[in-house]
């Protein structure tokens, strides 16, 4: 049986992250304590004890939910769990990367790091909101009418969220307060991710993305950006600056995967995020926990 991997993003860390994992397996010990030796920081003490405010900034959680991604990945190989497409959400993405045997685990990480540290610089320069109980179809027009402002991700089919200025994301909402069955929510983030307001940051990350080593995956791996399964690496790599500031089509990608006749899907890292809106999205095959 083949299975599909699915790496969480932002907002998935908690103090304590692969901490037990930690204490229990060796492999996930060396992940760990390897790249503590790479950062210039104490990656450990961060995701074990905090404190809060440290590691819900964009610098520190962004490697600190790749690290732990790749932490449970061991336990995955341990359990002998076979798995010939892998997916991420947004910053999972790098985790997928790694997963696919397209980076070593430390370039991977350097990537996400310097991720980090670009996104990180946006801070103050826009919000995200989620909008709950309405398509992409309906809410299109009423985003559309405020050039700061774009669908940002595609979760499932009446989960979206919004990305844009303080003002943009403040006048949308005014208007869906007007749907009684529509619910949004400001997202706790620092910034308008996957939007044009991230351009800075992609031209950063250009030049890092070009210039890390990558190989052709061994499995498939499904780009946010796209939602279409590809070993394509040069396409891959492409797709990692354009995912800055594009689209999560994260409906898209889960869909895509379920076509190719995989058995399962499994949520590798902290948290069970991805688990919880699987099934608005399918309820078979199922998403399971590592």
């Amino acid at each position: 049986m083949s299975y599909a991997l699915l790496f969480p993003g932002q907002g998935s860390q908690r103090m304590g992250m692969g901490k037990e994992l930690y204490e229990e397996h060796i492999e996930a010990r060396q992940i760990l304590e390897s790249a503590c030796e790479f950062l210039d920081y104490d990656l450990k003490k961060i995701m074990f004890e905090g404190p809060e405010e440290i590691l819900t900034d964009t610098i520190y959680a962004q490697p600190a939910i790749y690290v732990c991604s790749a932490m449970y990945l061991e336990k995955v190989k341990k359990e002998g769990i076979s798995y010939s497409y892998v997916a991420g959400h947004s910053l999972g993405e790098y985790s997928a990367l790694y997963a696919s045997g397209a980076v070593s685990f430390l370039d991977g990480l350097a990537l996400v790091e310097k991720r980090g540290r670009a996104m990180g610089e946006e801070n103050g320069k826009g919000c995200m909101a989620a909008v709950t109980g309405m398509t992409e179809e309906m809410l299109k027009p009423i985003v559309e009418a405020e050039k700061d402002v774009v669908i940002a991700n595609l979760n499932t089919e009446t989960q979206l969220t919004i990305s844009g200025t303080e003002q943009g994301i403040g006048a949308v909402t005014q208007v869906l307060e007007a749907y009684d069955e529509v619910v949004v929510k400001r997202l706790a983030v620092s910034a308008a991710f996957h939007s044009p307001q991230m351009k800075r940051a992609a031209n950063k990350m250009r030049q890092v993305i070009e210039q890390t080593i990558m190989h052709t995956p061994s499995i498939y791996m499904v780009p946010n950006v796209t939602g279409i399964p590809t070993k394509d690496i040069d396409a891959i790599r492409e797709l990692l600056f354009l995912q800055i500031t594009g689209q999560v089509r994260w409906k898209d990608s889960i869909l895509a995967i379920r076509d190719a006749g995989v058995e399962g899907f499994y949520e590798v890292g902290c948290g069970r995020v991805l688990k919880r809106i699987h099934p608005f999205i399918l309820t078979e095959p199922k998403c399971y926990s590592v």
